[in-house]
């Protein structure tokens, strides 16, 4: 389901449209679009910030107050530990992308770091300047031998940055695949790699400003001139603070966790790591943006079916529990609601909200429901906008089936196939880097009778005055009862 459309596909596509168009005008203009296209991939790897190729976390948010401190290249023995010092003065939290090279050589920094509260995140294993020219194997190579290194010291980076800041069109990918995502910068002293110390912070305070990620480097500067590298260091830390730029973690300024303690996955999956970082600000996302008219129909049809569906004795699985958006409504209606889901962020979240409410019927349960064992048999099960993310639905309904008790009710809404769902498709990819799979009204009643259900009742819905049929499917099936049983 990996797939990962960047703008520098639609560009494209465009350029070769218009170059069609233009052969048939002035042959000799036809080159100009694809003259530009190619020059607008040439351009885009050295420009930090543009989401060209892939998406880019750059700065924060436009609300965000603060500045984030990130060191490149290091750890280095003559720089690193001082460089701390100065930081727990000031209390100041950093990041520090290291490569994996040197992490490897000098353990006990690495450790020194991440007992002081700072983050660790990937630059690479060798910091190789041309890395992005060289092909995908190496690329993934230097990346996930990096990875390895960090493993070693109990952590997870999830934030990547590329040496030099040049990303490439093969990037996205290979980060989908290992659940990291890439972060830059939007202020620097254009330092060189330390090459460049004089005046550095002088340069940093005169255009740093709220939400900005700031790159430094903490290796020793060209001439080994380290009591002059600190001195900047300390100057501009004084700078930020009688400008009253707080220094905040680069998680919290980007509002999205760059790496986690413990072990690290042997599969990773790209939807786990996108919610994981949404998850904090995912209800006012499906609320206050475009997705909300979905989300309230959502909600309306299901507050109008639920009287039906469950009762005080249910036990109800949900699948993609996410937030708790309908997991809390189902709870107030049921004995028990086992709610799955693949994101431990989201869960959290909704853990919280059950908790301030009371409610003590919800046992979460995180992980991915093809593969996960279900326990027990249910009354009922339901997913809102979930099974678009299976992989292979048909056989998860056949495993499903059993654990509903017969005559127990699944319902769900799903994404309706049509040329306007096939917008909002592409949208995601460009977006998540996922495909998620639209179904037909005809998919959905073979899967469901292929399954084992029965009473199929499919209905559609969200603008049918624009879109023939609608966006969504709303559906409710009953599990059949077993051979040889009554009913």
């Amino acid at each position: 389901m990996i797939c990962p459309l960047s703008p520098a596909h639609f560009v494209g596509l465009g350029a070769f449209q218009l170059y069609g168009l233009l052969l048939l005008v002035d042959a000799r203009l036809a080159p100009l679009p694809l003259a530009a296209f190619l020059l607008a991939c040439a351009v885009a790897p050295f420009l930090p910030w543009l989401n060209f190729f892939l998406p880019i976390v750059s700065r924060g948010g436009r609300d965000q107050r603060g500045v984030a401190l990130t060191f490149d290249d290091g750890p280095d023995p003559a720089v690193t530990p001082p460089l701390l010092d100065l930081l727990d003065r000031y209390d100041a939290s950093a990041t520090f992308f290291m490569t994996g090279k040197k992490a490897a050589r000098h353990p006990d920094l690495v450790r020194d770091v991440l007992a002081r509260g700072h983050a660790v995140c990937n630059h690479s294993l060798h910091h190789d300047p041309f890395l992005m020219f060289r092909g995908a194997v190496t690329l993934r190579r230097e990346i996930a031998e990096a990875q390895a290194v960090f493993a070693q010291f109990g952590i997870v980076p999830l934030a990547f940055r590329p040496p030099v800041g040049i990303t490439n069109s093969r990037l996205w990918r290979i980060l989908l695949e290992l659940g990291m995502f890439c972060v830059n910068y939007s202020c620097r002293a254009v330092d060189f790699g330390n090459r460049r110390i004089g005046n550095l912070a002088r340069r940093v305070l005169r255009t740093v400003s709220h939400g900005d990620i700031v790159v430094l480097h903490d290796v020793i500067p060209s001439g080994g001139d380290l009591p002059k590298l600190l001195a900047e260091f300390g100057a501009l830390l004084e700078g930020l603070k009688t400008r009253e730029l707080k220094i905040v973690p680069l998680a919290r300024l980007i509002g999205k966790e760059v790496m986690t303690r413990g072990a690290a996955s042997d599969t990773v999956n790209p939807a786990e790591r996108f919610y994981d970082g949404l998850s904090e600000k995912y209800d006012a996302e499906q609320f206050g943006s475009a997705v909300a008219i979905s989300r309230r129909t959502e909600q309306e049809l299901f507050k109008a079916r639920i009287p039906e569906l469950f009762d005080a004795s249910s036990r109800v699985l949900e699948i993609g529990a996410g937030t708790g958006i309908f997991t809390l409504e189902i709870a107030r209606r049921s004995r028990e609601v086992v709610a799955v889901d693949i994101s431990a962020g989201m869960l959290a979240v909704l853990q919280r909200k059950a908790s301030a409410e009371g409610i003590a019927n919800i046992r979460t349960v995180t992980g991915n429901v093809e593969t996960i064992a279900l326990d027990g048999v249910f009354d009922g099960a339901c997913a809102f906008l979930v099974f678009e993310y299976i992989a292979d639905l048909p056989a998860f309904l056949n495993r499903l089936a059993p654990r509903i008790r017969p005559g127990g009710t699944l319902y769900f809404i799903t994404a309706r196939r049509s040329l306007f769902r096939l917008v909002t498709q592409v949208g995601n990819a460009m977006r998540q880097g996922l495909w998620l799979k639209a179904r037909s009204r005809r998919e959905v009643e073979w899967m469901l009778s292929a399954a084992g259900f029965g009473q199929v009742e499919v209905r559609s819905h969200l603008l049918k005055s624009i879109v023939s049929g609608g966006m969504l499917l709303e559906v409710s099936a009953r599990r059949n009862a077993e051979p040889g049983s009554e009913g």
